[in-house]
């Protein structure tokens, strides 16, 4: 690049937000907020509990659409390069990191079964058991397969051996489901399955490591009316306790 194309790399950016942001605030001003808002979110929380949010914002905000994005935890550092102005993040700890966080619910855990695999293999009274079964592995939470508990005597932790690892949740509960393991799911996952018999709680008396749900945004001032508006709704929807957010 010649010295003027290297100045328009530099400052082509800066001066493409800065007309977005200019655009906005004209928006806003004349009282048209519209436009689109991209939020990240991982599949299954995106499509079971996500999507009836975005319904009722969309009521009310019928001039913005929501794009929906797959986004990952490895991946949540560099959500904004990915294009996206919200992320929806699920985690046990939430890193000290340039984005703003807002917590939206807790996600606890379950390790479940199917009542046919447990007809099959007996019952799992303590952690140690999980030794001799077959355990559903999401590589993605539990990258060396360690399953940490509190039980009645405090923390235990085990390592899980199974023939099914995947950094896919929904496949690993689509197993369990199907007989083939003992699988650990956040219970926004599994709470209707739990509630039908179609799957039962296994270690009741041992609670998994707990999750927290975040929605991120970008630290910068000038942001969107119509990404306001949205993280405003999430606030306001995250005062309603959730059903899925506790174990029963």
């Amino acid at each position: 690049l010649t010295r003027a194309g290297l100045e328009v790399v530099e400052n082509g950016s800066a001066l493409l937000q800065q007309y977005d942001e200019l655009r906005e605030s004209v928006n806003n001003l004349s009282g048209d907020v519209s436009g689109i808002v991209r939020v990240g979110v991982p599949p299954s929380f995106g499509t079971r509990r996500l999507l009836p949010v975005i319904r009722d914002f969309y009521a009310r905000y019928p001039d913005i659409q929501i794009a929906l994005s797959l986004l990952t935890v490895r991946k949540q550092e560099t959500f904004v390069e990915q294009g996206l102005d919200i992320g929806i993040i699920i985690v046990p700890v939430l890193k000290d990191a340039s984005y703003v966080a807002i917590p939206l619910a807790g996600a606890p855990q379950a390790l479940v079964a199917s009542p046919a695999y447990l007809k099959r293999h007996g019952r799992i009274r303590t952690p140690q058991d999980l030794i001799g079964h077959n355990c559903l592995v999401n590589w993605n939470k539990s990258p060396t397969g360690i399953w940490n508990f509190t039980g009645p005597d405090g923390p235990v932790s085990v390592r899980a051996h199974g023939s099914l690892r995947s950094d896919f949740g929904d496949a690993l509960k689509e197993a369990a489901l199907a007989g083939l393991g003992v699988s650990m799911h956040p219970y926004y996952m599994i709470a209707e399955e739990i509630e039908q018999g179609l799957l039962k709680v296994v270690l009741p008396d041992y609670e998994p490591s707990a999750l927290d749900v975040y929605a991120i945004h970008s630290s910068r001032k000038n942001m969107p009316m119509r990404v306001q508006l949205f993280v405003e709704f999430l606030k306001e929807w995250a005062k309603t306790p959730k059903a899925w957010s506790k174990l029963t």
